[in-house]
């Protein structure tokens, strides 16, 4: 528990609460700023800083609310962020399955971020694509937020993988990819799966939040 000092101290300039290294995603850093605990990977924030607001504009303009999903697919789950939103901020109540690659990032997210609140989520230390593919559940929700720092995988953006995301979303159900379009070539890669969206006879388009992220979304 912070002291009221700690917590105040926290808003004028954040404090390293503990490094962890990472095969997956090299150091990891848990902070303490603006009264709370965040993630961050070398060059990204990995849960409840940037990454959170992104979500939370995202999921205000697609009315997540107002869908009440019922089962959800997390993929690059984190230390939490979305599932909080999803529970904590919108009180919704829905089945959750998290896959996060990252056994450091779970190991984070229990020891500060209190994951074991999540008393519906099933969380699975898989890599996304991997388990993408032999998945045969249907979800009302399927979200990838598959970063390593600022890099979403290849594996993680290609043609199988978009296919299987759709393949796993529910008929009416909504699918999100969190994408950063900093680069021509990111650009030209957000293009190339809305392709392939739309190849695959889903309605998608794409929503700019923050900076430099968008976020590509389907319905069935």
């Amino acid at each position: 528990m912070k002291t009221v000092t700690q917590q105040v101290l926290s808003y004028v300039s954040g404090s390293i609460v503990e490094r962890r290294p990472s095969t997956v995603s090299g150091e990891l850093e848990v902070w303490y700023q603006s009264g709370k605990y965040v993630l961050h990977a070398p060059d990204a924030n990995y849960s409840y800083d940037s990454l959170h607001k992104i979500f939370q504009q995202a999921f205000k303009r697609l009315e997540i609310k107002k869908r009440n999903p019922k089962a959800v697919l997390i993929l690059g789950f984190g230390a939490g962020s979305i599932a909080a939103i999803l529970c904590d901020e919108l009180k919704l109540a829905p089945d959750i399955t998290g896959v996060e690659r990252d056994p450091e990032v779970i190991a984070l997210g229990k020891k500060y971020f209190n994951l074991d609140r999540f008393k519906k989520l099933n969380l699975q230390i898989a890599d996304a694509a991997e388990f993408v593919a032999s998945c045969n559940a249907r979800f009302d929700l399927v979200v990838s937020d598959v970063f390593v720092n600022k890099q979403v995988p290849a594996e993680a953006k290609d043609e199988n993988y978009i296919q299987n995301l759709v393949r796993l979303t529910n008929r009416n159900g909504l699918g999100l990819i969190n994408f950063i379009t900093e680069t021509k070539q990111q650009r030209n890669e957000r293009d190339g799966i809305m392709k392939c969206l739309e190849t695959v006879g889903t309605t998608c388009k794409a929503i700019p939040v923050g900076t430099i992220n968008t976020i590509i979304c389907w319905e069935k």
